[in-house]
């Protein structure tokens, strides 16, 4: 069986309570406030508009004032290119906004950790390199530390600092986006590379073409 640790600042569960599954419920609560995630399709409450889908872990997590929570969407809104679209609802805006929105979001509380479920897919290129950008821009800005998860290599080695590639529940490779490009495993060489044939079979396993094809013929 796997197993594993979770560290918050090189503390360990004994001294910080930093195994998530043995954290209390406030303990918890707390951590989630330095954390950040942004979801797959971007999880807004569709019956909030845009500004309520950012004010909300504000209004959740503090106790700020209502005039104080205003400035602070709108200064998140204004960072992703949307502080004019905060009275539109999640049905009004395209897909690419509605992740940014969702990006808003998630740095709501200025998170010291924020993380990215497949942030590129099902975007166009323009929206796909607005949001390449911005993970980028706001990474260094905020001084965060950013998890990305994604299949699209082109975007991810273009913006990350340190790349890990995952094969059968497992590292296959990590370093540096060069470093990944020039592995000489087979299996990362078929994946960055993008290659039919490797360890990763593209045919389903079955009989051969000799004999398939033509009534069994080739047995």
């Amino acid at each position: 069986a796997q197993k594993g640790e979770v560290l918050l600042h090189g503390a360990t569960g004994s001294r910080a309570g930093v195994d998530v599954g043995a954290m209390d419920q406030d303990t918890l609560y707390a951590a989630r406030r330095r954390m950040g995630m942004l979801f797959q399709f971007g999880a807004l409450f569709t019956d909030l508009s845009v500004f309520d889908n950012v004010a909300f872990p504000l209004r959740e997590h503090t106790d700020l004032s209502e005039v104080l929570i205003r400035d602070i969407v709108l200064m998140k809104l204004n960072a992703v290119g949307l502080r004019g679209a905060r009275d539109l609802m999640p049905s009004e805006v395209s897909g690419g906004m509605a992740r940014r929105v969702a990006l808003a979001r998630a740095i709501a509380l200025d998170p010291e950790l924020v993380m990215y479920d497949e942030p590129f897919s099902g975007l166009d290129p323009i929206s796909l390199g607005t949001a390449a950008r911005l993970i980028r821009q706001l990474n260094d800005t905020m001084g965060l530390t950013s998890i990305v998860v994604s299949h699209d290599l082109e975007e991810t080695f273009r913006i990350a600092d340190k790349v890990i590639i995952l094969a059968n529940g497992k590292i296959a490779a990590q370093g540096t986006p060069d470093e990944v490009k020039n592995s000489q495993d087979p299996l990362v060489r078929q994946f960055v590379n993008a290659e039919p044939d490797g360890p990763v079979r593209f045919h389903y396993p079955g009989p051969t073409v000799a004999e398939d094809f033509g009534g069994g013929l080739g047995q």
